[in-house]
Protein backbone atom coordinates (compact mmCIF):
# COMPACT_ATOMS: atom_id res chain seq x y z
CA UNK A 1 0.00 0.00 0.00
CA UNK A 2 1.07 3.49 -1.00
CA UNK A 3 2.41 5.52 1.91
CA UNK A 4 0.25 8.46 1.69
CA UNK A 5 -2.79 5.81 1.35
CA UNK A 6 -1.49 4.46 5.19
CA UNK A 7 -1.31 7.69 5.86
CA UNK A 8 -4.73 9.32 4.90
CA UNK A 9 -6.57 6.26 5.98
CA UNK A 10 -5.38 6.51 9.77
CA UNK A 11 -5.93 10.37 9.46
CA UNK A 12 -9.46 10.08 8.41
CA UNK A 13 -10.43 7.05 10.08
CA UNK A 14 -11.56 5.66 6.74
CA UNK A 15 -10.35 2.17 5.33
CA UNK A 16 -7.98 2.80 2.26
CA UNK A 17 -10.14 0.78 -0.92
CA UNK A 18 -12.22 3.98 -0.40
CA UNK A 19 -9.43 6.52 -1.19
CA UNK A 20 -8.42 7.05 -4.59
CA UNK A 21 -6.44 9.44 -6.42
CA UNK A 22 -9.49 11.41 -7.47
CA UNK A 23 -10.60 11.76 -4.14
CA UNK A 24 -10.25 15.74 -2.93
CA UNK A 25 -8.85 15.84 0.53
CA UNK A 26 -11.64 18.68 1.71
CA UNK A 27 -14.17 17.09 0.87
CA UNK A 28 -13.98 14.21 3.41
CA UNK A 29 -16.46 15.23 6.24
CA UNK A 30 -13.91 14.97 8.75
CA UNK A 31 -11.73 17.51 7.09
CA UNK A 32 -10.22 20.45 9.39
CA UNK A 33 -7.27 22.67 10.43
CA UNK A 34 -6.47 19.77 12.73
CA UNK A 35 -6.46 17.06 10.05
CA UNK A 36 -4.50 19.27 8.06
CA UNK A 37 -1.79 19.57 10.82
CA UNK A 38 -2.05 15.49 11.63
CA UNK A 39 -1.93 14.84 7.68
CA UNK A 40 1.71 17.00 7.88
CA UNK A 41 3.32 15.79 10.84
CA UNK A 42 2.27 12.15 9.31
CA UNK A 43 3.88 13.28 6.00
CA UNK A 44 6.86 14.53 7.55
CA UNK A 45 7.36 11.30 10.04
CA UNK A 46 7.41 9.30 6.72
CA UNK A 47 9.84 10.81 5.15
CA UNK A 48 11.94 11.93 7.74
CA UNK A 49 12.21 15.63 6.78
CA UNK A 50 10.45 18.90 7.95
CA UNK A 51 7.90 20.29 4.90
CA UNK A 52 6.59 23.68 4.24
CA UNK A 53 3.99 24.65 6.85
CA UNK A 54 1.72 25.79 4.19
CA UNK A 55 2.42 22.89 1.66
CA UNK A 56 -1.45 21.00 2.63
CA UNK A 57 -2.91 24.52 1.31
CA UNK A 58 -1.78 24.00 -2.31
CA UNK A 59 -2.38 20.21 -2.40
CA UNK A 60 -6.24 19.39 -3.38
CA UNK A 61 -6.42 15.72 -4.06
CA UNK A 62 -4.92 12.20 -2.99
CA UNK A 63 -3.29 12.13 -6.99
CA UNK A 64 -1.31 15.30 -6.33
CA UNK A 65 -0.66 14.19 -2.83
CA UNK A 66 0.94 10.97 -4.05
CA UNK A 67 2.80 12.64 -6.64
CA UNK A 68 4.69 15.04 -4.26
CA UNK A 69 5.62 12.81 -2.10
CA UNK A 70 7.01 10.52 -4.64
CA UNK A 71 8.90 13.24 -6.04
CA UNK A 72 10.33 13.83 -2.65
CA UNK A 73 10.76 10.87 -1.36
CA UNK A 74 13.15 10.30 -5.02
CA UNK A 75 14.57 13.73 -3.46
CA UNK A 76 15.49 11.74 -0.24
CA UNK A 77 16.71 8.25 -1.48
CA UNK A 78 19.76 7.96 -2.73
CA UNK A 79 21.49 7.11 0.51
CA UNK A 80 23.09 3.31 1.01
CA UNK A 81 20.99 1.20 2.45
CA UNK A 82 21.82 -1.32 5.45
CA UNK A 83 20.33 -4.57 5.28
CA UNK A 84 17.86 -4.12 8.19
CA UNK A 85 16.46 -0.84 6.93
CA UNK A 86 13.13 -2.01 8.16
CA UNK A 87 14.41 -0.80 11.49
CA UNK A 88 15.68 2.75 10.66
CA UNK A 89 13.91 5.86 9.76
CA UNK A 90 14.57 7.54 6.46
CA UNK A 91 17.56 9.63 5.81
CA UNK A 92 17.42 12.95 7.56
CA UNK A 93 17.77 15.89 4.40
CA UNK A 94 20.89 17.66 4.13
CA UNK A 95 21.69 21.89 5.16
CA UNK A 96 18.78 23.69 4.45
CA UNK A 97 20.17 26.75 1.90
CA UNK A 98 20.39 29.99 3.88
CA UNK A 99 17.83 32.43 3.33
CA UNK A 100 14.88 29.84 1.91
CA UNK A 101 11.55 29.58 3.46
CA UNK A 102 11.78 26.15 4.97
CA UNK A 103 14.78 28.02 7.18
CA UNK A 104 12.39 30.46 8.72
CA UNK A 105 10.12 27.41 10.23
CA UNK A 106 9.19 27.33 13.94
CA UNK A 107 12.72 25.99 15.18
CA UNK A 108 10.54 23.26 17.61
CA UNK A 109 9.57 21.75 14.68
CA UNK A 110 12.81 21.37 13.25
CA UNK A 111 14.00 17.51 13.53
CA UNK A 112 17.63 17.16 14.41
CA UNK A 113 18.64 13.70 14.66
CA UNK A 114 16.81 10.28 15.59
CA UNK A 115 16.13 8.49 18.86
CA UNK A 116 14.68 5.57 20.31
CA UNK A 117 13.93 6.92 23.50
CA UNK A 118 10.49 8.09 23.27
CA UNK A 119 8.31 9.16 21.28
CA UNK A 120 6.07 12.55 21.58
CA UNK A 121 2.77 13.44 19.74
CA UNK A 122 1.53 15.98 20.80
CA UNK A 123 -1.30 16.47 17.71
CA UNK A 124 -2.68 13.26 18.84
CA UNK A 125 -1.80 13.65 22.38
CA UNK A 126 0.76 10.47 22.75
CA UNK A 127 2.97 9.51 24.67
CA UNK A 128 5.32 6.18 24.72
CA UNK A 129 8.83 5.40 26.03
CA UNK A 130 10.40 3.07 24.12
CA UNK A 131 7.93 1.97 22.21
CA UNK A 132 5.55 1.32 25.35
CA UNK A 133 2.37 3.90 25.09
CA UNK A 134 2.28 5.62 28.88
CA UNK A 135 -1.42 4.09 29.33
CA UNK A 136 0.43 0.74 29.31
CA UNK A 137 2.65 2.06 32.26
CA UNK A 138 0.78 3.89 34.05
CA UNK A 139 -0.85 1.58 37.22
CA UNK A 140 1.62 -1.26 36.22
CA UNK A 141 5.12 -0.64 36.64
CA UNK A 142 7.03 1.17 39.37
CA UNK A 143 9.23 3.97 38.84
CA UNK A 144 12.20 2.10 39.29
CA UNK A 145 10.96 -0.01 36.43
CA UNK A 146 10.59 2.98 34.10
CA UNK A 147 13.99 3.78 34.95
CA UNK A 148 15.49 0.35 34.18
CA UNK A 149 13.44 0.62 30.70
CA UNK A 150 14.98 3.99 29.59
CA UNK A 151 18.35 3.70 30.91
CA UNK A 152 19.02 -0.08 29.75
CA UNK A 153 16.38 -0.35 27.08
CA UNK A 154 13.73 -3.22 28.32
CA UNK A 155 11.39 -3.39 31.47
CA UNK A 156 13.26 -5.92 34.06
CA UNK A 157 12.11 -9.05 35.20
CA UNK A 158 11.48 -10.19 38.99
CA UNK A 159 15.63 -10.85 39.13
CA UNK A 160 16.66 -7.95 37.13
CA UNK A 161 14.50 -5.40 38.78
CA UNK A 162 15.50 -6.57 42.68
CA UNK A 163 18.88 -6.41 41.90
CA UNK A 164 18.39 -2.88 40.30
CA UNK A 165 16.48 -1.74 43.42
CA UNK A 166 19.08 -3.08 45.47
CA UNK A 167 21.92 -1.01 43.44
CA UNK A 168 19.59 1.77 43.95
CA UNK A 169 19.11 1.74 47.33
CA UNK A 170 22.84 1.13 48.15
CA UNK A 171 23.59 4.59 45.77
CA UNK A 172 21.64 6.84 47.92
CA UNK A 173 23.91 8.04 50.44
CA UNK A 174 25.84 11.31 49.31
CA UNK A 175 29.72 11.74 49.67
CA UNK A 176 30.68 13.18 52.86
CA UNK A 177 32.27 16.31 51.27
CA UNK A 178 29.12 16.85 49.02
CA UNK A 179 26.67 16.48 52.51
CA UNK A 180 28.72 19.16 53.84
CA UNK A 181 29.07 21.64 51.06
CA UNK A 182 24.26 21.26 51.23
CA UNK A 183 24.52 22.30 54.57
CA UNK A 184 26.98 25.40 54.10
CA UNK A 185 24.70 25.95 51.18
CA UNK A 186 21.52 25.55 53.22
CA UNK A 187 19.89 28.59 52.46
CA UNK A 188 21.03 28.89 49.10
CA UNK A 189 17.78 28.22 46.72
CA UNK A 190 17.53 24.42 45.71
CA UNK A 191 17.55 25.28 42.07
CA UNK A 192 21.05 26.59 42.65
CA UNK A 193 22.16 24.06 45.08
CA UNK A 194 20.98 21.30 42.88
CA UNK A 195 23.15 22.82 40.07
CA UNK A 196 26.19 22.24 42.23
CA UNK A 197 25.94 19.37 43.79
CA UNK A 198 25.81 17.51 41.15
CA UNK A 199 29.10 18.82 39.81
CA UNK A 200 30.05 18.15 43.54
CA UNK A 201 29.67 14.65 42.67
CA UNK A 202 32.03 14.70 40.12
CA UNK A 203 34.70 16.29 41.90
CA UNK A 204 34.07 13.25 44.39
CA UNK A 205 33.99 10.47 42.34
CA UNK A 206 37.79 12.31 40.69
CA UNK A 207 39.06 12.69 44.59
CA UNK A 208 38.40 8.70 45.47
CA UNK A 209 35.89 9.90 47.92
CA UNK A 210 32.84 8.47 46.32
CA UNK A 211 32.34 4.87 48.37
CA UNK A 212 29.39 4.07 45.92
CA UNK A 213 31.87 4.07 42.96
CA UNK A 214 31.31 0.74 42.49
CA UNK A 215 28.08 1.54 41.21
CA UNK A 216 27.31 2.49 37.78
CA UNK A 217 27.12 6.03 37.74
CA UNK A 218 23.73 6.48 35.78
CA UNK A 219 22.38 5.28 39.02
CA UNK A 220 24.54 7.05 41.41
CA UNK A 221 22.77 10.25 40.36
CA UNK A 222 19.37 9.03 40.06
CA UNK A 223 19.46 7.76 43.25
CA UNK A 224 21.06 11.15 44.72
CA UNK A 225 19.11 13.19 43.10
CA UNK A 226 16.41 12.81 46.27
CA UNK A 227 18.97 12.76 48.73
CA UNK A 228 20.48 16.45 48.43
CA UNK A 229 17.34 18.24 48.41
CA UNK A 230 16.13 16.38 51.22
CA UNK A 231 19.47 16.62 52.77
CA UNK A 232 19.39 20.79 52.03
CA UNK A 233 16.21 20.65 53.45
CA UNK A 234 16.50 19.22 56.44
CA UNK A 235 19.76 21.86 56.95
CA UNK A 236 17.62 24.77 56.48
CA UNK A 237 15.27 24.19 59.11
CA UNK A 238 17.40 23.14 61.50
CA UNK A 239 16.65 19.22 61.58
CA UNK A 240 18.93 16.23 61.86
CA UNK A 241 20.20 15.13 58.38
CA UNK A 242 18.25 12.00 56.87
CA UNK A 243 19.58 8.93 56.23
CA UNK A 244 17.94 7.08 53.26
CA UNK A 245 16.33 4.11 53.83
CA UNK A 246 17.43 1.07 51.72
CA UNK A 247 14.30 -0.95 52.26
CA UNK A 248 11.79 2.04 50.72
CA UNK A 249 11.20 1.63 47.38
CA UNK A 250 12.36 4.91 45.34
CA UNK A 251 9.08 6.93 45.64
CA UNK A 252 8.68 5.85 49.68
CA UNK A 253 12.43 6.85 50.33
CA UNK A 254 11.72 10.64 49.44
CA UNK A 255 8.67 11.14 51.70
CA UNK A 256 10.50 9.49 54.17
CA UNK A 257 13.56 11.66 54.15
CA UNK A 258 11.57 14.71 53.75
CA UNK A 259 9.43 13.57 57.00
CA UNK A 260 6.20 13.53 55.19
CA UNK A 261 3.33 10.88 55.83
CA UNK A 262 3.75 7.70 53.46
CA UNK A 263 0.56 5.70 53.55
CA UNK A 264 0.57 3.78 50.40
CA UNK A 265 -1.95 6.46 48.75
CA UNK A 266 1.13 9.06 48.96
CA UNK A 267 3.71 6.78 47.94
CA UNK A 268 1.18 5.66 44.59
CA UNK A 269 1.36 9.59 44.09
CA UNK A 270 4.89 10.39 44.21
CA UNK A 271 5.36 7.27 42.51
CA UNK A 272 2.61 8.15 39.54
CA UNK A 273 4.20 11.89 39.13
CA UNK A 274 8.06 10.25 38.83
CA UNK A 275 6.94 8.09 36.26
CA UNK A 276 4.78 10.49 34.13
CA UNK A 277 7.49 13.07 34.46
CA UNK A 278 10.55 10.26 33.66
CA UNK A 279 11.10 11.61 29.99
CA UNK A 280 9.30 13.85 27.38
CA UNK A 281 11.05 13.38 24.11
CA UNK A 282 13.88 16.27 23.24
CA UNK A 283 12.83 18.91 24.70
CA UNK A 284 14.99 22.11 25.83
CA UNK A 285 16.93 20.44 29.17
CA UNK A 286 17.13 16.68 26.96
CA UNK A 287 18.66 18.72 23.80
CA UNK A 288 20.68 20.49 25.96
CA UNK A 289 22.00 17.12 27.22
CA UNK A 290 22.49 16.06 24.07
CA UNK A 291 24.68 18.93 22.86
CA UNK A 292 27.08 19.09 25.65
CA UNK A 293 27.38 14.68 25.36
CA UNK A 294 27.90 15.44 21.48
CA UNK A 295 31.11 17.99 22.43
CA UNK A 296 32.47 14.78 24.74
CA UNK A 297 31.30 15.91 27.87
CA UNK A 298 31.53 14.06 30.93
CA UNK A 299 28.01 12.69 32.28
CA UNK A 300 28.49 14.95 35.57
CA UNK A 301 28.23 17.91 33.02
CA UNK A 302 25.50 16.78 30.83
CA UNK A 303 22.94 16.56 33.72
CA UNK A 304 24.88 19.68 34.78
CA UNK A 305 23.88 21.51 31.61
CA UNK A 306 20.44 19.85 32.08
CA UNK A 307 19.39 20.75 35.53
CA UNK A 308 20.62 24.79 34.23
CA UNK A 309 18.27 24.22 31.34
CA UNK A 310 15.55 22.82 33.08
CA UNK A 311 15.29 25.64 36.14
CA UNK A 312 14.16 28.16 33.57
CA UNK A 313 11.55 29.98 33.98
CA UNK A 314 9.69 28.47 30.81
CA UNK A 315 11.00 25.23 31.62
CA UNK A 316 10.52 23.40 34.43
CA UNK A 317 10.93 26.13 36.89
CA UNK A 318 6.91 27.63 35.75
CA UNK A 319 4.60 25.41 37.53
CA UNK A 320 5.35 26.26 40.98
CA UNK A 321 4.63 30.41 39.89
CA UNK A 322 1.21 28.80 38.70
CA UNK A 323 0.48 26.92 42.05
CA UNK A 324 1.90 29.74 44.32
CA UNK A 325 -0.56 32.14 42.55
CA UNK A 326 -3.55 29.15 42.46
CA UNK A 327 -3.47 28.49 46.39
CA UNK A 328 -3.89 32.05 47.41
CA UNK A 329 -6.96 32.96 48.78
CA UNK A 330 -9.66 34.97 46.26
CA UNK A 331 -12.30 33.73 43.51
CA UNK A 332 -10.78 30.70 41.67
CA UNK A 333 -12.03 32.13 38.49
CA UNK A 334 -10.72 35.24 38.68
CA UNK A 335 -7.35 33.67 39.52
CA UNK A 336 -7.77 31.28 36.61
CA UNK A 337 -8.52 34.41 34.54
CA UNK A 338 -5.26 35.98 35.67
CA UNK A 339 -3.33 32.69 34.96
CA UNK A 340 -5.00 32.55 31.78
CA UNK A 341 -4.25 36.40 30.79
CA UNK A 342 -0.47 35.52 31.83
CA UNK A 343 -0.15 32.54 29.56
CA UNK A 344 -1.59 34.14 26.80
CA UNK A 345 0.83 37.27 26.52
CA UNK A 346 4.00 35.03 27.60
CA UNK A 347 2.72 32.77 24.19
CA UNK A 348 1.96 35.43 21.54
CA UNK A 349 5.02 35.76 20.24
CA UNK A 350 5.25 32.16 20.09
CA UNK A 351 2.14 30.49 19.10
CA UNK A 352 2.82 28.57 15.24
CA UNK A 353 -0.90 29.60 13.49
CA UNK A 354 -3.10 26.86 12.75
CA UNK A 355 -1.13 24.17 15.04
CA UNK A 356 -3.85 22.27 17.05
CA UNK A 357 -2.98 19.51 19.48
CA UNK A 358 -4.73 17.23 21.85
CA UNK A 359 -4.33 17.13 25.96
CA UNK A 360 -0.81 15.77 26.91
CA UNK A 361 -1.60 12.16 28.02
CA UNK A 362 0.22 12.64 31.41
CA UNK A 363 -2.50 15.08 32.46
CA UNK A 364 -5.70 13.41 32.60
CA UNK A 365 -4.02 10.28 35.21
CA UNK A 366 -2.34 13.37 37.56
CA UNK A 367 -5.66 15.50 37.54
CA UNK A 368 -7.92 12.24 38.10
CA UNK A 369 -5.14 11.06 41.30
CA UNK A 370 -5.35 14.53 42.45
CA UNK A 371 -9.12 14.88 42.92
CA UNK A 372 -9.51 11.42 44.19
CA UNK A 373 -6.81 12.59 47.30
CA UNK A 374 -7.93 13.95 49.81
CA UNK A 375 -5.56 16.22 51.99
CA UNK A 376 -7.78 18.08 54.12
CA UNK A 377 -10.20 20.84 54.17
CA UNK A 378 -9.49 23.39 50.81
CA UNK A 379 -7.46 21.05 49.34
CA UNK A 380 -9.62 21.07 46.16
CA UNK A 381 -9.25 25.29 45.51
CA UNK A 382 -5.61 24.73 43.31
CA UNK A 383 -7.70 21.71 41.42
CA UNK A 384 -10.62 24.21 40.74
CA UNK A 385 -7.96 26.64 39.54
CA UNK A 386 -6.19 24.54 37.38
CA UNK A 387 -9.27 23.19 35.56
CA UNK A 388 -10.77 26.47 35.02
CA UNK A 389 -7.19 27.68 33.23
CA UNK A 390 -7.71 24.04 31.88
CA UNK A 391 -11.22 24.54 30.55
CA UNK A 392 -10.33 28.41 29.06
CA UNK A 393 -7.33 26.98 27.38
CA UNK A 394 -8.52 24.18 25.60
CA UNK A 395 -12.04 24.33 23.33
CA UNK A 396 -13.10 21.46 21.66
CA UNK A 397 -10.30 22.47 18.77
CA UNK A 398 -8.59 25.48 20.25
CA UNK A 399 -4.75 26.34 20.69
CA UNK A 400 -2.34 24.15 22.43
CA UNK A 401 -3.12 23.95 26.08
CA UNK A 402 -0.96 25.85 28.47
CA UNK A 403 -1.41 23.56 31.67
CA UNK A 404 1.56 21.23 31.66
CA UNK A 405 1.92 17.98 33.34
CA UNK A 406 3.94 19.76 35.84
CA UNK A 407 1.02 21.95 36.91
CA UNK A 408 -1.17 18.80 38.01
CA UNK A 409 2.46 17.60 39.77
CA UNK A 410 3.06 20.64 41.22
CA UNK A 411 -0.39 20.52 42.86
CA UNK A 412 -0.29 17.10 44.09
CA UNK A 413 3.37 17.61 45.62
CA UNK A 414 1.26 20.40 47.48
CA UNK A 415 -1.16 18.51 48.65
CA UNK A 416 1.08 16.27 49.91
CA UNK A 417 2.99 18.94 52.44
CA UNK A 418 5.77 19.72 49.92
CA UNK A 419 7.04 23.79 49.84
CA UNK A 420 7.00 25.06 46.29
CA UNK A 421 10.88 25.56 45.85
CA UNK A 422 10.60 21.83 46.45
CA UNK A 423 8.68 21.29 42.92
CA UNK A 424 11.60 21.85 40.41
CA UNK A 425 13.82 19.25 41.90
CA UNK A 426 11.25 16.67 42.34
CA UNK A 427 10.86 17.68 38.35
CA UNK A 428 14.01 16.84 37.69
CA UNK A 429 14.64 13.75 40.08
CA UNK A 430 12.08 12.23 37.83
CA UNK A 431 13.92 13.71 34.65
CA UNK A 432 17.26 12.54 35.23
CA UNK A 433 16.44 8.92 33.72
CA UNK A 434 15.33 10.14 30.53
CA UNK A 435 18.64 12.79 30.28
CA UNK A 436 21.14 9.86 30.89
CA UNK A 437 18.60 8.12 28.24
CA UNK A 438 19.38 11.04 25.73
CA UNK A 439 23.39 11.37 26.77
CA UNK A 440 23.74 7.88 26.02
CA UNK A 441 22.21 7.78 22.50
CA UNK A 442 23.75 10.77 21.37
CA UNK A 443 27.48 9.54 22.29
CA UNK A 444 26.21 6.66 20.64
CA UNK A 445 25.78 8.18 17.37
CA UNK A 446 29.06 9.78 17.79
CA UNK A 447 27.64 12.90 16.50
CA UNK A 448 28.25 16.65 17.34
CA UNK A 449 25.17 18.86 17.33
CA UNK A 450 26.02 22.17 15.23
CA UNK A 451 22.96 24.26 14.59
CA UNK A 452 23.56 27.17 12.13
CA UNK A 453 22.14 30.53 13.14
CA UNK A 454 21.07 32.96 10.25
CA UNK A 455 22.62 36.20 10.66
CA UNK A 456 20.97 39.41 10.19
CA UNK A 457 23.16 41.95 11.32
CA UNK A 458 24.61 44.51 9.58
CA UNK A 459 27.25 44.10 6.47
CA UNK A 460 29.94 45.84 4.65
CA UNK A 461 30.59 48.05 7.64
CA UNK A 462 34.14 49.93 7.29
CA UNK A 463 36.39 51.20 10.03
CA UNK A 464 38.33 54.46 9.86
CA UNK A 465 40.70 55.35 12.39
CA UNK A 466 40.35 58.82 14.01
CA UNK A 467 42.88 61.00 13.23
CA UNK A 468 44.74 64.08 15.17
Amino acid sequence: MHPVISTLSRVFDMPSEFIGDEMQLRAVASWDNLTAVELQVHLEHELGTTLDDHLIEHIDSVGQLRAFYDERLAELSPIKVPPDASSIAPALPGPVPAGSEQELTDISQVVVGETGISEVDPVRGRLAYRGYPIEELIGRVTFEEVVHLLIRGWLPDTEELSAFRTRLAAARELPPMVATNLVLNANSSTSSVLRTAVPALGVAAEANADPAAHIDLRERLIARIPTIFATQQAARAGRRLPSPAPELSHAENILYMLGLPRDPERVRLVDLCLVLQAEHGCNASAFAARVAAGTGADTFATITVALATFTGPLHGGAAHQVIDVAREDGDPDTTAAYLRGRADQASATRARPGSHAEEDPRVRPLREAARRFNAGPGSDRILQVLDAVRAAAHPSKGPRPYLTVDCYAAAIYHLLGMPSDLFVPMFAAARVPGWLAHVEEQRAQQGRIHPRLRYVGPRNLRHFPETD
